[in-house]
């Protein structure tokens, strides 16, 4: 008998003396509930995800299948919008979709139909912002399970957040990065992917796991239809260039001696008179003959291909293999601090648009042009761009085209030309007390964004009086900035013989790198 076993049977015969058999009895079921293993409870750790918005899911639908078998699969072909689909399909009949109702919530999410242990795939590139095997609601029945949230970029740089839940398995950490149809997890017990798309960053309550949200959320927390937002937001835009245009130049003879620079087309006849050369606006279509001291350029082989029309047609054609890209800004004074819209549009000499053609932004600097960012075109032959200007800027576009190019789609390098973003500085509106006592001096101060460095004379203070009925301006007074290595201030003291209303706003001209500004008026009165 072990020493445990002796220990009970005393405790057992001091029982029996004591309290008699009925009591004995108790003892003895309460010591074998107490050994007895109690499973454990699925409890929520405090720093764990809330559970409250992921309402538990049936897990109906594909029986189970070998995890040997279907967490091997290879990586599927890239589906709708060159997206990898999670679980290589792109058809959820008769699964939760997108904002099925659920009581007093709605399904944020698209459920996708896969067998336990299913591989599921990255969808792209993309960083991992999120992963954990204990997220409340992500296992069967409503238990803690795995789920992976990662940042995904679009062919256009539209970064968003794709939430792969109800997943086993993890493969990748946070902070990681992920390739494009790489496997990241499996399938759990809950027999399907619960996937969705978040393009924010901010979450409306802060639960970046939330799978369902409330019906009175008119926003839905931020999250999109997945589904939907993969097949209008492409991974990658393909490269489609149209055909190089050309124009076709007839002659009264056979041309000789034919090319074409700088926009015109040149050949030369001859004639019963003698030889004869002429040019062809390409872009006007208008012919004339060359003087005889007039003698055609160099030709620009690269840019203009020239070929015989074939017989008995009498002339030749000529291409233009280079685009034409046109940037412009939306609002070239962007405040301070704020991003300047730019947009660009590839076109080729004939107007037609390329589709996916790779642009960089570059901006001009002492060392020469500097790459910014890149961007393919849309199909329609659009690039968008934000940038934030420190201080006046200037900016172009530059089309790239790719080593490999289609027959008969072979263009060269363009250049935009040069676009110029000038920010406002931020002014605070003045501070004055809103009565000032005639003759006696008051100050007026402020502050301005960016940081100036003190000394400064970039800035007035300038005043208006009402009379009758109308704002007179009074003369501006000079500012000098005053900088204390955190921000930059502007402070003057002024003084009104005149009573009457007041207003007065800060004015910064109009310089090398800032835009001019003005801040809003702060009226006062002198009495």
């Amino acid at each position: 008998m072990s020493e445990q076993s002796r220990r009970l049977a005393t405790r057992l015969r001091a029982v029996r003396r004591l309290c008699g058999p009925a009591i004995v009895f108790a003892f003895v079921l309460a010591v074998t509930l107490a050994a007895t293993p109690v499973p454990a409870r699925a409890v929520t750790p405090r720093s764990g995800p809330r559970v409250s918005t992921m309402l538990p899911e049936p897990a109906s639908g594909p029986q189970p299948a070998s995890v040997a078998v279907t967490a091997l699969l290879a990586a599927p072909k890239p589906g709708t919008g060159l997206w990898y689909w999670p679980v290589g399909t792109e058809t959820f009949g008769g699964w939760s979709g997108w904002l099925d109702s659920r009581g007093s919530y709605y399904h944020i999410a698209q459920d996708m139909p896969a067998s336990v242990g299913h591989a599921v795939w990255a969808i792209g590139d993309g960083v991992v912002w999120k992963a954990r095997s204990d997220a409340g609601g992500y296992g069967p029945g409503g238990s803690l399970g795995g789920v992976m949230i990662i940042v995904h970029t679009t062919a256009t740089g539209q970064q968003f957040r794709a939430l792969y839940g109800h997943i086993s398995g993890l493969r990748y950490k946070e902070g990681q990065t992920v390739a494009a149809g790489a496997v990241i997890a499996k399938v759990n017990g809950c027999a399907h992917l619960h996937f969705s798309i978040h393009p924010g960053t901010v979450y409306r309550d802060g639960n970046m796991y939330a799978g369902h949200v409330p019906k009175s959320w008119s926003d839905h927390g931020g999250f999109v239809d997945p589904v939907k937002f993969l097949k209008t937001h492409p991974r990658l835009i393909p490269y489609v260039p149209p055909p190089v245009p050309w124009t076709t130049i007839p002659t009264t003879t056979a041309p000789e001696d034919y090319g074409a620079a700088a926009g015109a087309a040149y050949w030369t006849e001859e004639g019963l008179a003698g030889s004869a050369t002429f040019r062809f606006d390409l872009a006007s279509g208008t012919r004339s003959m060359l003087t005889a001291d007039e003698v055609p350029p160099p030709f620009d082989v690269a840019r203009y291909p020239a070929l015989l029309l074939p017989s008995p047609q009498l002339g030749f054609k000529v291409g233009d293999r280079l685009p034409v890209i046109i940037a412009s800004a939306r609002h070239d004074t962007p405040v301070w601090g704020a991003a300047g819209r730019l947009t660009g549009v590839l076109s080729s000499a004939a107007g037609r648009r390329f589709g996916g053609g790779r642009v960089r932004l570059e901006r001009d600097s002492a060392a020469g042009w500097v790459r910014v960012a890149a961007a393919p075109t849309t199909s329609a032959g659009r690039v968008v761009f934000a940038y934030v200007p420190p201080r006046h800027t200037t900016l172009r576009m530059v089309f790239l085209p790719p080593s490999t190019q289609p027959a008969a789609r072979t263009y060269l390098t363009t250049t935009s030309v040069s676009v110029s973003l000038t920010p406002h500085v931020r002014l605070t509106v003045p501070v004055i007390p809103s009565v000032v006592r005639r003759g006696h001096t008051v100050a007026v101060t402020g502050f301005v964004t960016p940081r100036h460095a003190s000394g400064s004379t970039c800035m007035s203070l300038m005043f208006q009086r009402l009379e009758d009925g109308a704002w007179i301006t009074a003369s501006p007074r000079a500012l000098v900035c005053h900088d204390n290595g955190v921000r930059s201030s502007y402070r003057r003291l002024v003084r009104f013989a005149t009573p009457g209303s007041w207003r007065v706003r800060a004015v910064h001209t109009a310089d090398g790198a800032h835009a001019r500004t003005s801040s809003r008026w702060r009226a006062f009165s002198v009495r």
